[in-house]
């Protein structure tokens, strides 16, 4: 399935060049898009890229060195000195005196590589967005996502899904996913389609369907975390561009079919969604409970709630409790939570608090609250509620797992501020004529 799905990834891409012969004349977004598409191929071909190859590293390690090298080549530097981009500086900042603390400075290295990466893409989609707005610079992407739910279904036909919590969790099923290495990640990427699609919508660039297309791919892959942070983003959508400025009658009618549509989805889906989602209402009924006791005194059922989250997070929390003061504001350094627990954290936040301590987090939440307060001065209401809704859905993502962690997810925060940005500096009138 992962051949088949490089294949589709392939197909598209050169597509796209062909179709928009601008990306080829600008070098940041040919480097862009061709670095964004193949690291993707990459992890598709997860047997192969995920091994180490030279130094410890994987193939995935070296082509994001790869990456950043090339995008900061073409990026014009003056965006370096940007306002904007303090927050990434100060979180790099904090990495390095966290590993200059812990002395976990290969760690500190690859933290900081990441966090350089989302800066890189960051102004590489800025700069796209200056000089081509904002559907032509999507677009090319959006083919990518097309080619990533075409494969998914195709992988749904061909019943090519992947057991995905046989061991964790009391509700087991089945991810489709096209050969991904991880249904998390996949789900990430369907996510971040989901976003551009709805942009696109809003611009009337393409059918008001694919958002709900990409919904229903966010089902299938059936990945709970990234499900239930869409639901949010996916209602709004509908009611931005169906409800909001409508005339009665037709409101009338987008409630009679969004109240269809959700008969129909529950009829289709309803089975499997409840099912996945049986174990939701135990695990925060006991929440305050369970984060309170020690992580030792959970029994079998109580560690599987929730794919073993809250016995995780107990566990990240009791150990930090017990740091130093020095410790607490510094972290235990910078991907070192290896060497206390077999599994990362499943939040953002506690994972940051545990690696980076206060200080991390504290300039973390300054980055998101920077983050949505862009969201808020967008101009035009539609375009502003569509995108406050993403921002909520991503925190809300970032509270079950990691996306800031996964390349998958760095790219889609690095989309995310800069269209924001780019948004929230233009006019009400040149947002609807974007």
């Amino acid at each position: 399935m992962a051949y088949f799905s490089s294949l589709m990834l392939l197909i598209a891409y050169i597509y796209s060049i062909l179709k928009h012969p601008y990306i080829k004349q600008t070098k940041v977004f040919f480097a862009l898009f061709s670095l964004f598409t193949f690291r993707i191929i990459l992890s598709l071909n997860h047997e192969i890229s995920f091994k180490p190859l030279f130094a410890g590293q994987s193939l995935n390690s070296i082509f994001s060195i790869f990456s950043i090298f090339i995008l900061f080549i073409f990026v014009k530097k003056e965006y370096f000195k940007f306002k904007l981009m303090i927050p990434f500086y100060l979180i790099i900042f904090s990495v390095l005196l966290s590993s200059v603390y812990s002395g976990e400075v290969m760690g500190g290295i690859v933290v900081a590589m990441k966090w350089l990466l989302v800066i890189v893409a960051t102004i590489a989609v800025l700069q796209l967005l200056k000089r081509y707005k904002t559907i032509d610079t999507l677009i090319p992407f959006y083919n990518i996502f097309i080619a990533i739910l075409i494969s998914q279904f195709i992988s749904l036909i061909l019943h090519q899904g992947k057991d995905t919590e046989n061991l964790v969790s009391s509700s087991n099923s089945i991810s489709y996913i096209a050969g991904y290495a991880h249904e998390g990640a996949f789900s990430i990427l369907l996510f971040m389609g989901l976003f551009l699609s709805s942009l696109l919508v809003h611009f009337k660039r393409i059918r008001p369907i694919i958002p709900t297309l990409f919904f229903i791919g966010l089902v299938i892959a059936n990945y709970r975390t990234t499900l239930i942070s869409a639901v949010l983003p996916f209602v709004v959508i509908y009611i931005a561009y169906f409800y909001l400025g409508a005339k009665k009658d037709f409101k009338v009618f987008v409630f009679s079919a969004g109240l269809l549509s959700v008969t129909l989805i529950s009829f289709l889906f309803g089975h499997s969604i409840l099912d996945r989602f049986a174990e939701l209402g135990g695990a925060f009924t006991n929440l305050g409970e369970l984060m309170r006791i020690d992580y030792s005194l959970f029994t079998i059922e109580e560690r599987r709630l929730l794919s073993s989250r809250l016995y995780l997070w107990n566990m990240y929390l009791t150990e930090f409790s017990n740091f130093s003061f020095a410790g607490s504001v510094f972290g235990a350094g910078p991907e070192v939570w290896d060497d206390f627990f077999e599994v990362y954290s499943h939040n953002t936040f506690i994972g940051v608090l545990f690696d980076l301590g206060f200080l991390g987090l504290t300039l973390l939440l300054f980055l998101l609250f920077k983050t949505l307060m862009i969201s808020l001065t967008i101009k035009e209401l539609k375009l502003k509620i569509i995108n406050v809704s993403f921002f909520i859905g991503f925190i809300i993502l970032a509270n079950s797992t990691m996306p800031l962690w996964a390349i998958e997810g760095l790219y889609f925060f690095a989309f995310i501020y800069a269209i924001f940005y780019h948004l929230s500096n233009i006019t009400t009138n040149e947002c609807l004529a974007v």
